[in-house]
C-alpha cells in the first residue's frame, strides 16, 4: 500500500493493489510502459499477503482499490474479487475506490455502501457506453467517472453518477487537451451538481479540486467540497 502525496494519485490517500496486471491493452496505460522495465508486470496476479495492509490502517481513509490493473476486468476470477470485497466489509471505516474499463462486471457483486464505483470514458470507441454500463450495473448512488486521459470532445450524459475526475495523457509527448473539452464536462457536471476533480496534468486554468465529503458510517457523501480531503 502506498501513501499518494501531491505528485501522485491526489484524489484519493493510498493506492491499494490486492490484485494487479491488466490485459486490456491500453496504449496510453503508464502500466504499459512499466512492462518494459519489469517484464510480466501486466500478467493478472493476486497477493492475498496484501489484504491484510488495509486491516492494519487504523485511520479512515480513502483506498484506490486496484490502481496498478484492472481488477474487475474479465480475466480476473471472482474469487479473487471476493477475497478483496470481503477486507471492504470488515473495514467499514475505509472508504474504497474501484475504477475498471469492464464496469458490467459491477453487476455480478452486491455493492458495498463504503465503497466507490468509476469506470473509464476517454471519449474514444474503446470506452464509448462504460458510463450506461456504470449505471445500470450499479444500485447505490457512489458512481463517478474518470475521464483521462480525455482524448477526444465529448458531451457525456451523467444521469446517475456523483464525481467527476478529469485529466489528460501523461505520457511523454502526449498533445494537451484542449480547455474546451474540459469545459463542456464540467458545464454538465454543475448543472447535475456533480463535484469535479481536474488534474493537474490537464493544465486547466483554474484549480478545480472538488470532492464528496466524508460522512461517518457511509464513507463519502454527494456534496460538493473545494478542497480534497
Amino acid at each position: 500500500m502506498n501513501k499518494q502525496k501531491t505528485r501522485g494519485i491526489d484524489w484519493t490517500q493510498y493506492s491499494f493493489n490486492p490484485i494487479s496486471g491488466c490485459l486490456h491493452a491500453c496504449p496510453y496505460c503508464y502500466m504499459q510502459r512499466m512492462e518494459k522495465r519489469f517484464p510480466g508486470i501486466m500478467k493478472p496476479t493476486f497477493h492475498p499477503e496484501r489484504l491484510s495492509q488495509a486491516k492494519a490502517l487504523k485511520k479512515p481513509s480513502l483506498l484506490f482499490t486496484g490502481s496498478s490493473g484492472d481488477m474487475w476486468g474479465e480475466f480476473i476470477p471472482s474469487d479473487w474479487i471476493y477475497s478483496v470485497l470481503n477486507v471492504c466489509l470488515l473495514t467499514q471505516r475505509h472508504t474504497y475506490q474501484f475504477l475498471t474499463k469492464n464496469p458490467k462486471r459491477y453487476a455480478e457483486f452486491t455493492p458495498l455502501e463504503n465503497c466507490w464505483y468509476g469506470t473509464t470514458d476517454d471519449g474514444t470507441k474503446r470506452t464509448k457506453n462504460n458510463i450506461r454500463d456504470l449505471v445500470s450495473a450499479v444500485s447505490v448512488p457512489r458512481k463517478f467517472v474518470s475521464f483521462e486521459p480525455l482524448l477526444n470532445a465529448i458531451e457525456p450524459d451523467l444521469t446517475g453518477i456523483q464525481w467527476v475526475i478529469i485529466g489528460a495523457d501523461s505520457n511523454r509527448g502526449a498533445k494537451r487537451p484542449p480547455k474546451s473539452w474540459a469545459d463542456t464536462i464540467i458545464k454538465l457536471a454543475r448543472k447535475r451538481d456533480v463535484p469535479v476533480f481536474v488534474k493537474d496534468n490537464y493544465n486547466y486554468p483554474t484549480r478545480i479540486k472538488e470532492m464528496p465529503t466524508r460522512d461517518s458510517g457511509t464513507g463519502l457523501v454527494v456534496k460538493p467540497c473545494s478542497q480534497a480531503l
